[in-house]
């Protein structure tokens, strides 16, 4: 069996990973056991706050300020200190990732040596049933939507 380049048309050997007469990459077979491998699916997000609700027991959502790649995040009044602040639900595909994880517990060491009005202190990464979450300060910091 011959790999055909995309490009040319020429023949190539299987083992070829460009072609021979103009460098293109050549398409790779898949290996058999790879193509049967399971995908693992992560519903996203895994929930969605509405201003008024009470996420973990204890932050009252005053409203949704950001959508993004990592998750939603949302202005909150957290009840027990009564202060506002800004909390992160990060997508279960997100926090499923250990490296993840560790970059976000590096980030909170960082982040609460710097102090400046335009930087959020992250202060708390946890978990509350199956959503993970991160708390950050909205002190100095716009936290309304623009």
């Amino acid at each position: 069996m011959s790999l055909r380049c995309p490009e040319c048309q020429a023949e190539n050997s299987d083992d070829s990973r460009f072609c021979k007469r103009c460098a293109t990459p050549l398409p790779q077979p898949v290996p058999e056991d790879l193509a049967r491998a399971a995908t693992l699916l992560y519903p996203s997000p895994s929930v969605e706050l509405s201003p008024g609700t009470t996420f973990a027991g204890r932050y009252l959502v005053i409203e949704e300020i950001g959508k993004g790649g990592m998750g939603n995040v949302y202005k909150v009044l957290d009840q027990e200190i009564n202060e506002k602040v800004a909390l992160k639900l990060i997508k279960p595909e997100i926090s499923a990732d250990r490296q993840t994880v560790d970059r976000f517990q590096n980030e909170i060491k960082i982040t609460r040596r710097i102090t400046h009005k335009n930087v959020c202190r992250m202060y708390h990464l946890g978990k509350e049933d199956d959503t993970s979450l991160s708390l950050w300060s909205s002190s100095g910091a716009k936290t309304s939507r623009r």
